[in-house]
């Protein structure tokens, strides 16, 4: 038998068969999950400040294209783009307790207008420090979000770069207080409440307590803040002290007549109006403005119009608004007088002495044997200072 037949058989059967197979239907191709564009930006650049401990850097970052995303920012690094050096790293509890979500549901048109801590965007707040001959030109930043609750990958972003600026200096103010004794605290550090209070005021989200500090008061020989009960505000040695213009201005706000909170534990629910409780704004020039609060009621001294002069009175120290305990609340913003709508600026002190250090836990000094003296540095926290 010739093989010629045999081999054109098989031939056809082939054809055929890859003919059948070619109208087999295609298993269809899964689309690879689209990699979301999560936008990192700094809504109000950092402006160097400097402290015992180093120049102080500290502003926030805010997402966008998050919006249909489940995630936790896992990492935080901070990134010099002239070197690629990493300059700070944030992550663990510090970033858990400095990420602020987005709120859900979102804040109203008329929230966002009159005053809100809701958040549209989700934001981390930034606080660190660098050596006085290390501040860098500018910033970048690599944020690694985990979306495991989305049954996701990592998601490393890169962005949020802005320049330091250098071309703009702290304002310098005098004393809002004088005379040994006094403690600050809420300061420096991104675990502040202050740092980690995200306003959004006539649209636009700030931070206006970036820099706030509260003072309180010592009794200068035995570094205790009160006698007595501690739940009476009187008990407290600053209730009563005078507080003092740190500069030359125009009173542009001024505000007497909210109640004293005799017992510190009866403080009512603080609402955005009597947060500041009895309070004063005085315009220092250049949209600077220096803000004041928890005054003894009855005791405000000047009214909005006035001028006044570095080192007069104002008002004396108390327990009204959002207040835990007597003591002064200060605060520099800029771009708006009004308290919570402005935007935090940094302040340095013109002279002062650290003369030692206090416990928050347990509310006791530990004096130092020689003042340390400090020209136009910016206080740390759980100091305790005096000023001339």
């Amino acid at each position: 038998m010739s093989l010629r037949p045999t081999l054109l058989i098989f031939v056809i059967a082939a054809a055929l068969v890859l003919a059948a197979g070619c109208t087999q239907p295609a298993v269809p191709q899964q689309p690879a999950p689209e990699t979301p564009v999560v936008n990192v930006t700094v809504p109000f650049a950092p402006i160097p400040v400097e402290s015992t401990g180093g120049v102080n850097l500290a502003y926030e970052l805010e997402f966008t294209g998050t919006e249909n995303m489940t995630f936790v920012p896992e990492k935080v690094e901070v990134i010099d783009p002239a070197t690629g050096t990493v300059i700070s790293t944030v992550d663990g509890t510090l970033l858990s307790a400095t990420f602020h979500p987005a709120s859900v549901p979102p804040p109203a048109g008329a929230e966002m207008q009159e005053g809100t801590s809701k958040l549209l965007f989700p934001r981390i707040n930034l606080w660190f420090r660098v050596a006085p001959n290390a501040v860098p030109d500018r910033l970048t930043h690599r944020v690694t979000l985990n979306r495991t609750s989305d049954g996701l990958p990592l998601l490393t972003v890169t962005g949020g770069e802005v320049a330091v600026r250098k071309d703009l200096s702290p304002v310098v103010v005098g004393a809002p207080v004088r005379g040994p004794g006094w403690v600050i605290i809420e300061t420096t550090s991104p675990l502040a409440h202050h740092a980690r209070s995200q306003i959004t005021m006539n649209g636009v989200t700030r931070v206006p307590q970036r820099y706030a500090q509260d003072y309180l008061y010592l009794d200068p020989a035995t570094g205790a803040p009160f006698s007595g009960n501690e739940t009476v505000a009187r008990d407290w040695f600053g209730f009563g002290k005078e507080l003092y213009a740190v500069g030359n201005g125009t009173v542009v706000y001024a505000r007497d007549g909210v109640p004293d909170i005799e017992i510190t534990t009866d403080k009512p629910p603080a609402t955005f109006d009597t947060a500041l409780g009895n309070g004063v704004v005085i315009d220092l020039g250049d949209e600077k403005y220096a803000c004041y609060g928890h005054m003894v009621n009855g005791s405000v001294r000047v009214k909005a119009g006035d001028t006044v002069t570095e080192g007069q009175v104002v008002g004396l120290m108390g327990n009204t608004g959002n207040s835990d305990a007597p003591h002064l609340h200060f605060q520099v913003i800029t771009g708006s007088p009004v308290v919570l709508g402005g935007e935090g600026y940094p302040i340095v002190y013109r002279s002062f002495n650290i003369t030692g250090t206090f416990s928050e836990d347990d509310l006791s000094a530990t004096f130092f044997d020689t003042p340390v003296p400090q020209l136009d540095r910016l206080m740390e926290n759980d100091v305790v200072v005096s000023f001339p």
